[in-house]
Order: structure tokens, then C-alpha cells, then sequence
């Protein structure tokens, strides 16, 4: 087996995420804790010329981070890294097939289990979803203190696999849902067929799309600052974005850094009032309003150095120092794959039967963030999961009894 080497920190989802894929490989790794020991981390930046964690070497070559990890198994590269040998064109068939794994996905799997429908669920890029990569949960009932999103979603996790849920670590890369039984295809070929397919793809952070920060990715720009925020103790950082999630991750920032300056194209925020209010109160975070990230100045070698900012209003441009840049600007669903076979609006997100999870192919259905457009939060995610298991319950009750 090679040697596997992982730098990782505390509290971060996507180590979580990395650790989660390799050990469905079976396979072992070393764990450097660069939080605790700080020549480590020296030694990653060197090793990697990143700063953003976890980064992944195998036998001494850098692989890269957590998505570099599931980017590499989806193109069926990683198995032959490990030693591992291909796995076979078919898997067996299934009643149900969930894609995904954050609360939407997991909940239907709870309730899939428990009518005896022994679900598949296919964890995808992010396994537990978008509140893998939250800290405080506040709002979800029945945890009165909160809870870290990655515990919720373990808790999710243990109960559906206290039912009967069985898990796979990949990614989709197309489905056949033009005949039966329906078919899905993981990025290594395999096909896993099934009578009904719940798909709750979730959505994934979006990125400003500019040049820049594609380059600096790692090198002072990153879009977690649950995971990264440590490298920028005792400097000043900036942070893009207006909803709750912008508000927790500078608050989340305050932490480490000196002063922390949200960017936001409005003059209003859009976060949840209570998170208005904790960031209009912090000290150390100021607003740029009517504004909107133009380029982000560095090299990969030097790292960030700076921002350039434009007002939206004025036209004005200005440039300001600093270290890094964390982006935090909403969600795109991820239903590419789903394009010319299920119903969907302008954006991305799956039309559904309305007061059902149905979409208009038999058998499939929707939930979650891949299909709501307005909500999206954990406690409604979880709703519409309960509600298409239900409904794929009693499709097959009648299709397939």
C-alpha cells in the first residue's frame, strides 16, 4: 500500500470530507495535525505551496486537497494510486438509489430504511452536504445550545445506517432515466440500477469566476474559513457576501484575524436579522457596500497582497491591502448532470410536482437544495426528504408491488 500523508486541522469539513473517501477505500494515512504543530505547517506550505487544508501527498507526490481527492476518484485515477484494483462494470440493483448525502439525502434515507425500502445512498462530492462545512446550527429544532454541522449530519448518518441505509463514497457522472430499471453511472463506469431514484444533489458554494481567484485558490484565497481561517492570525482579511454565511464565517474570521471588511454588491445585507445584528456589533468587521471584487491582486508564490474594488454605483475603482480573501457568495444547485432529462428552472434547480417531490420522470424524485429555490435550510431540506421517500414509497407500492 503507498504511504498516505494528510495535513489536517480541527473543525475542518473538508478533511472530514477527505478522510471519509479514503476510508471507504480501506486504505490507512497519516494524520499531521498542523493546528497542534506549527513547524508542520511551515513544512505543508513548502511541500504544497498552499494554505488551505487538508493537502494530500501519496508516496511523497502532492495530490492536493479534498476536491483535487474526489476530483481524482471520479475520473477513476485515484484507485490505481492507491493499488487498488478496478472495480467491476455492475453493481447490484437496488429499490432505491439516493444521490446525495446533507440532510435532504439522508432523511429520506431514514425514512426509506424504515419502511424496509433498504436504500443506496451515493454520497457525492461533499459527503454530509453543505452544513459539513457550517459551524454553529441555531436554528434547527430540538438542539436548543445548537450544534456543529458536521455532528448534525453524523447523527443524520448513524441513524439511517441504524436502519438499514448502506453508503458508497462517488460521484455521478450520468444517469439513464430513459428506460427501467433507472440507471446511474459513477465516474469509473459502474452502473447501479434501481426502481426509484431520489436525487438530492444539494448545491454547492459558488466562486466569483474570475481569473484571479482561480490562480490564487489556496495562496491567500479560499472558501472556508472554518477550515483556513488560521493562517491569518494577527492579519487583515476580506470576506465576499451578504447572507448568513458570509456574517458567521467573518464573525467565525474575528477570531484570528485583525480586521476582517465584508464586500457586498448592495447596500443592505441579506443575512437573517440576529446575524446582522453580532457583525453590525463586532468591532473588527467593517462594510464595503455597493462594491464588488474586481481582481484579486498576488502571485501563487507571494501569496495575496491585495484587492481591487469596484463601486457599482460610481464606477469608482480602489485598491486595498490584504492577506486574504475568503468568498462566500451563495449556492448553485448541482444538477448539471440532470440538463435534457429532468425538468428544470433557468437556473439549475429541478421542477418538481408541486405539493410533491415528483419530477417528470416516473420513479425520480427531488429534494432538497437541488430543488428549492427559496428556502434552503436544513430544516425544509429535511422536510422535502421525508416527503420523497413517502412519495417513492407509494410509487412502488403501486409500480412494483
Amino acid at each position: 500500500m503507498p504511504r498516505i500523508e494528510m495535513y489536517m486541522g480541527y473543525g475542518c469539513p473538508y478533511c472530514a470530507s477527505a478522510k471519509h473517501l479514503l476510508a471507504s477505500k480501506g486504505v490507512s494515512w497519516e494524520e499531521i495535525n498542523i493546528h497542534d504543530l506549527p513547524d508542520r505547517r511551515d513544512e505543508m506550505i513548502r511541500r504544497s505551496g498552499r494554505m488551505t487544508i487538508p493537502q494530500i501527498f501519496i508516496d511523497g507526490v502532492h495530490v492536493g486537497g479534498s476536491d483535487d481527492l474526489q476530483a481524482l476518484d471520479t475520473a477513476g485515477r485515484l484507485d490505481p494510486m492507491l493499488g487498488l484494483g478496478k472495480k467491476g462494470p455492475h453493481r447490484e440493483h437496488h429499490k432505491v438509489v439516493i444521490l446525495g448525502s446533507g440532510a435532504a439525502g439522508l432523511t429520506a434515507a431514514i425514512y426509506a430504511a424504515r419502511a424496509d425500502l433498504a436504500p443506496l445512498v451515493i454520497e457525492g462530492g461533499q459527503p454530509g452536504g453543505q452544513l459539513t462545512i457550517t459551524t454553529d446550527v441555531e436554528n434547527y429544532p430540538g438542539f436548543p445550545d445548537g450544534v456543529q454541522g458536521p455532528e448534525m449530519m453524523d447523527l443524520f448518518r448513524k441513524q439511517a445506517a441504524r436502519f438499514g441505509t448502506t453508503f458508497l463514497a462517488g460521484e455521478i457522472t450520468r444517469v439513464d432515466f430513459s428506460r427501467r430499471p433507472l440507471t446511474v453511472i459513477l465516474g469509473e463506469g459502474e452502473l447501479i440500477t434501481a426502481d426509484a431514484v431520489i436525487v438530492a444533489s444539494g448545491a454547492s458554494a459558488k466562486l466569483l469566476g474570475i481569473e484571479s481567484e482561480k490562480r490564487l485558490m489556496g495562496h491567500g484565497v479560499s472558501a472556508c474559513a472554518t477550515c483556513d481561517g488560521f493562517f491569518f492570525r494577527g492579519q487583515e482579511v476580506f470576506i465576499v457576501g451578504g447572507g448568513d454565511t458570509a456574517m458567521e464565517e467573518a464573525l467565525f474570521l474575528t477570531k484570528f484575524a485583525t480586521k476582517v471588511t465584508v464586500v457586498h454588491r448592495r447596500d443592505t445585507l441579506r443575512a437573517s436579522r440576529i446575524m446582522q445584528e453580532r457583525a453590525f456589533a463586532s468591532e473588527k468587521i467593517v462594510f464595503l457596500w455597493d462594491s464588488a471584487v474586481e481582481e484579486i491582486l498576488g502571485t501563487p508564490d507571494g501569496g495575496v497582497t491585495g484587492v481591487r474594488i469596484r463601486n457599482v454605483k460610481t464606477g469608482e475603482v480602489t485598491e486595498h491591502a490584504t492577506q486574504g480573501v475568503f468568498i462566500a457568495i451563495g449556492h448553485q444547485p448541482n444538477t448539471t448532470i440532470f440538463k435534457g432529462v429532468l425538468d428544470m428552472d433557468e437556473v439549475g434547480y429541478l421542477r418538481v410536482r408541486p405539493g410533491t417531490t415528483h419530477t417528470n420522470v416516473e420513479g425520480v424524485f427531488a429534494c432538497g437544495d437541488a430543488m428549492d429555490a427559496r428556502y434552503r435550510q436544513a430544516v425544509t431540506a429535511a422536510g422535502s426528504g421525508c416527503m420523497s421517500a413517502i412519495d417513492a414509497e407509494r410509487w412502488l407500492a403501486e409500480h412494483h408491488a
